[in-house]
């Protein structure tokens, strides 16, 4: 070890033991001669220097220095991980006894490799380092007026007759544990999130946002709130969903998706892919634009004292 390092351990014993010398001089008892001194002339004498002493301040900012100098070596034995307010914990498992089969990307029976479940934010013990690493991500955040669309990684196989994943109950992908349970599919999705603030494991979801829509291929007004203009209807084209039948030129109405944001209720209502019966009326709409794409057209006005007459060119039943 070299001078350096040697001399702040050094300082502290010398110090003490200096201090420890002043004081005995000062408080040992006279000696015979000292007791009975011949009477002298008086002369006046210089007072004794005082002895060096440590300002009572410097153990409180000793201990606490010691402190920040050793509590993160103690919270790396420990295996302690800070998860901040506005972060999410993604989890990997360097070694396990268990293997993850070849078919699966994400662990959910600690296997090795990424974890389905992720640290919230508060401090977590036992994640070793030699053992685990965690990566901090930031949470997701959709602004107010936009959507959010998700890829899964990881998950069971989409349908051919389909081309998105089937809404799955996981709290807005929040639960990725429950996805993959419950028979979430691998690929694009046709549940969206919306404006809000989501703590997502990353590696087992990509999130689009306006944010990052360029460098997915998309345009970031994609991302927006779709909204209709009061003097236009919109023409919906649905690109998931049973094939039209042979002869139609548009799917018949189906009830109960709300305009097309309940995309799932639209395609267990057997609802067709292509163009739609049913119009999109002036509003704000949550649209999956992998879903359902919207053409906008002025309304029709039919003066007083006229009748508009409309021409099917669609197969009579």
């Amino acid at each position: 070890m070299t001078k350096s390092r040697w001399l702040p351990k050094l300082l502290p014993l010398a110090v003490s033991f200096a201090t420890a010398m002043a004081a005995a001089g000062a408080f040992a008892p006279p000696t015979s001669a000292q007791s009975n001194p011949p009477p002298q002339a008086q002369e006046v004498q210089p007072a004794p220097a005082e002895g060096f002493s440590i300002p009572i301040w410097i153990y409180p900012v000793g201990a606490m220095f010691l402190v920040f100098i050793f509590l993160p070596k103690i919270g790396w034995t420990l295996g302690l991980i800070a998860i901040g307010e506005r972060e999410v914990g993604i989890v990997t498992k360097k070694f396990s006894r268990k293997n993850l089969p070849s078919s699966r990307l994400i662990a959910l029976d600690g296997e090795g490799g990424l974890q389905a479940d992720t640290l919230s934010p508060g401090w977590h013990f036992g994640y070793f380092p030699w053992q685990y690493s965690i990566r901090k991500e930031p949470v997701v955040v959709v602004p107010q007026d936009e959507i959010g669309l998700i890829i899964a990684n990881d998950g069971a196989t989409i349908p051919p007759d389909r081309i998105l994943g089937k809404v799955v109950d996981c709290d807005n992908f929040q639960n990725a544990r429950k996805f993959l349970t419950d028979g979430g599919e691998k690929g694009r999705q046709l549940a969206i999130i919306t404006t809000g603030i989501y703590r997502i494991n990353t590696a087992v979801f990509e999130v689009i946002t306006s944010a990052n829509a360029s460098a997915k291929g998309m345009q970031p007004s994609q991302l927006q709130l779709y909204k209709l203009a009061p003097d236009r209807v919109g023409i919906a084209n649905v690109l998931d969903g049973v094939p039209i039948d042979e002869g139609e030129i548009a799917g018949s109405i189906i009830p109960g998706h709300d305009n097309f944001q309940k995309a799932q209720s639209f395609i267990k209502g057997g609802g067709r892919r292509g163009l739609q019966e049913q119009v999109i009326l002036s509003g704000s709409w949550n649209l999956n634009p992998w879903f359902v794409q919207v053409e906008q057209v002025k309304m029709t006005e039919v003066p007083i004292g006229y009748v508009g007459v409309s021409c099917s060119t669609s197969k009579l039943h």
